[in-house]
């Protein structure tokens, strides 16, 4: 307070020097006479209480400042002394005031708000909700007629959706049917690489067969299974692409039958014992299942699996040891085989790891020059183990091995009365066998096949001989190639089951190169009994001979058989 002016005020003070010498001070005082008044005049005004305090907490100024309770109070610090201001509601209570504020927004807010609340639903449900439920429905439409064609002008957000939409629907149009033209044409390719390739090997299996049953010196039949087991080891590579092929396209299915797991324990013996032994290798099998075990699943698949990772386990290990583990557990309420394939090959370095599953990819680049194959088998394993409900993992390394470890969900089921198989030799001297066969070398090798089990043969080139023949004569088997000029086998077969007389019911075996399943379904629908693949394996033809015997002797007297073994 200045004792002069009785006002109030702020001295700021500072001393001074003069070459570098104390001086004096200098002193600024600043009134806060405007301050107060200022103060006053909004209080009064507002009906506040307020009090300005320093640093300090002293009082600069105060004016009908009071602290009740249920009163409003703010505060607010300032300036660059912290000097604080502290304000009141001094007559109103908090409730009186939430009362009013309420009152004042129910009679005039609050029908304002549902008026504009009414109109905005109005607005938003004609330009935004209807357009986007007319739009939602015609994407649904669209998944068979195409782009949207709603009736749709406002150069909105809508109207750029619409537009997008179609865009996207004409370029994904576009490359669905470039996509299904590309896997028309590969499906085709593949139907053709296979048969065209099938067939020129059925004469070199076929011929391999046949001659291995002549009289040949040690070296010759030596040559001869080389050349056999080449020729086989080339079908399955190929085998391997076309399964990929199903696999890619989902065409893949699984059988279910019953089988016992020791079936597949006892074929990996019988082939991998040995060609362990060839390469010095030890092979072992563990299994923690039980001896008893049965399974109601795929077997082929199962025995796929196994066998593609110990092809691999051979193929990769030079020295050392080869070993199965085989285990089982209940996983997520469901039976889980578990197969674990340990060798101590070459390994896989971590880089090469994540590639191996992918198809046509090897661990190097080199790997198939040294040791061959297409790069399809892990990918074949991953992709057969997945739809059984499991997976595969790897653990390897570079120089000490590899093990992969495949899961597969299977049921387990109660053992079933394994059938006796007898092998007879059927007395199959006079019987009539019509071969429809275009390709001359597979004619030959059928032919001899035939002649050698003692039919009496005759060969036509195409469908349409094949009806003019059956018509002529009577025959006791028909094999009916599918792929030929002029009429192909299924509209051959469908001809033959239509004929008036007796030879409508004569036994038919489709002979084909085309391994894809919509063939042999075509072939089995027109009235075939039994498809026999291409190479022509003589095994699978005996036993479909023996499977169809009453049928193949019913237009003779009986048909002529004797035991020659018995096996299980």
């Amino acid at each position: 307070m200045d004792p002069y002016t009785h006002v109030q005020m702020i001295t700021a003070s500072a001393p001074y020097y003069l070459d570098s010498k104390f001086a004096g001070v200098a002193t600024v005082d600043l009134s806060l006479e405007n301050l107060i008044s200022f103060v006053k005049s909004k209080a009064r005004e507002h009906d506040l209480g307020v009090i300005v305090r320093d640093a300090n907490n002293q009082v600069i100024t105060e004016h009908n400042f009071r602290v009740e309770r249920d009163i409003y109070i703010s505060q607010l610090n300032f300036g660059d002394f912290n000097w604080s201001l502290e304000v009141v509601n001094a007559r109103r209570l908090v409730a009186d005031e939430v009362f009013d504020i309420v009152m004042g927004v129910e009679y005039a807010i609050v029908p304002v708000m549902i008026l504009c609340l009414m109109f905005g639903y109005y607005l938003i449900n004609q330009y935004l909700i209807k357009p986007i439920a007319v739009i939602a429905k015609e994407v649904d439409d669209s998944r068979h007629s195409g782009s949207i064609d709603i009736n749709y002008k406002s150069p909105d957000e809508i109207r750029y959706l619409i537009d997008s939409f179609n865009q996207k629907t004409v370029y994904l149009d576009q490359e669905r049917m470039k996509a299904q033209a590309s896997t028309k044409a590969k499906t085709a390719f593949l139907a053709t690489l296979s048969h065209e390739i099938r067939t020129p090997m059925n004469g070199v299996l076929g011929t391999a067969q046949i001659l291995l049953k002549t009289d040949l010196s040690v070296e010759q039949r030596k040559h001869l299974k080389t050349l056999y087991d080449s020729g086989d080891h080339m079908m399955s590579l190929l085998n391997e692409i076309l399964d990929y092929s199903k696999i890619e396209q989902g065409h893949i299915e699984l059988d279910s039958h019953p089988f016992p797991l020791n079936s597949i324990i006892g074929s990996m013996h019988s082939v991998y014992h040995t060609l362990c032994n060839e390469k010095g290798l030890k092979f072992s099998v563990y299994s923690e299942v039980d001896d008893e075990r049965w399974y109601m699943g795929d077997k082929a698949r199962l025995r796929q699996i196994l066998f593609n990772l110990l092809n691999n386990a051979v193929k990769f290990t030079s020295q050392g040891t080869i070993e199965v583990f085989l285990s089982e557990e209940v996983r997520h309420s469901a039976n889980t085989l578990t197969i674990r394939v340990r060798d101590t090959g070459i390994g896989i370095s971590p880089e090469a790891q994540a590639r191996i599953f992918k198809p046509f990819e090897q661990a190097e680049s080199s790997t198939t020059r040294r040791f061959g194959g297409t790069g399809l088998g892990l990918a074949i394993v991953k992709e057969i183990a997945s739809v059984m409900g499991g997976d595969i993992k790897l653990n390897s390394q570079e120089g000490i091995g590899s093990e992969f470890e495949v899961t597969v969900k299977l049921e387990s089921c109660e053992p079933k009365q394994l059938d006796v198989h007898i092998e007879r030799k059927l007395d199959y001297r006079g019987l009539k066998a019509l071969i429809v066969e275009d390709n001359r070398t597979n004619t030959i090798i059928i032919d001899t096949f035939m002649k050698r089990k003692g039919f009496i043969t005759y060969s036509v080139v195409n469908g349409e001989e094949a009806l003019k023949a059956v018509a002529t004569q009577s025959y006791d088997l028909i094999l009916m190639d599918n792929h030929m000029p002029v009429m192909d086998g299924v509209e051959a077969i469908a001809g033959i089951r239509n004929m008036p007389g007796r030879e409508k019911d004569t036994l038919i075996f489709g002979c084909t190169a085309d391994v894809f399943k919509e063939t042999r379904e075509r072939m089995m629908g027109a009235g075939a009994d039994f498809i026999v693949g291409k190479p022509i394996d003589e095994r699978i033809l005996d036993d479909a001979l023996y499977q169809f015997a009453n049928k193949l002797f019913q237009f003779t007297d009986g048909k002529r058989s004797n035991v020659t073994s018995i096996g299980s």
